[in-house]
């Protein structure tokens, strides 16, 4: 299987769910893309829907995958009263966003999509509710401090799989699903195309 992710979140679900696969990282305008989408009142759901269909299109452009290999995408859009967050560029960024998101509940939409032979034949879309605690600038600036540039990885700045955790005071939503893949219904998939436990380790999933 080929991933159009750098993302090294993404890399380790799928590496401990014993999948077998390269990584064909794809540059697009997110910004551009999300403050177009805006402009003409996309719902946030349907931009990440949009986001991993473009990064897959563009990944199957630049590194055509094997016939029948199978390629996937993803992406993640937060949102807050129907602004979209993206992941930010720099430390002032993420310590804006975090100011925002603080005392808030935000929504956190993951959408995955497989394509085969340039085509897209699945996607899914889970959306998680998270609840961040009251923080003050002295926390944010303390949190941005433990986490480096960890805060630049995702939208909305936090790590919930580490120090991340401690802005929260409430998450609904599956684990993997925050970290950037609905695992889930991906693996699902993916047995339903021959993948099993044992095959996964020897890479059969292709």
């Amino acid at each position: 299987m080929r991933l159009a992710s750098a993302s090294q979140t993404r890399r380790a679900l799928l590496r401990a769910a014993g999948i077998d696969f390269l990584s064909t990282p794809v540059s697009i305008d997110e910004a551009a893309i999300r403050g177009s989408c805006a402009a003409d009142d996309i719902a946030p759901v349907d931009v990440a829907v949009l986001l991993a269909e473009i990064k897959g299109l563009a990944a199957c452009e630049r590194i055509p995958p094997a016939p029948g290999q199978l390629l996937l995408a993803a992406d993640q859009i937060l949102s807050l009263d129907r602004v979209m967050f993206g992941k930010p560029a720099d430390r002032d960024q993420a310590f804006a966003q975090l100011q925002r998101l603080q005392g808030q509940t935000h929504q956190l939409m993951t959408a995955a999509m497989i394509f085969r032979d340039g085509a897209r034949i699945w996607h899914h879309v889970e959306t998680s509710t998270l609840q961040m605690r009251v923080l003050g600038d002295a926390d944010i600036t303390a949190y941005l401090d433990v986490v480096g540039e960890a805060a630049f990885w995702g939208p909305g700045s936090y790590q919930v799989e580490g120090a991340g955790i401690h802005l929260f005071s409430r998450i609904d939503g599956g684990h993997s699903d925050i970290l950037g893949l609905p695992m889930l219904p991906l693996l699902a998939f993916l047995r339903g195309h021959g993948l099993t436990i044992a095959s996964s380790e020897t890479g059969s999933a292709t």
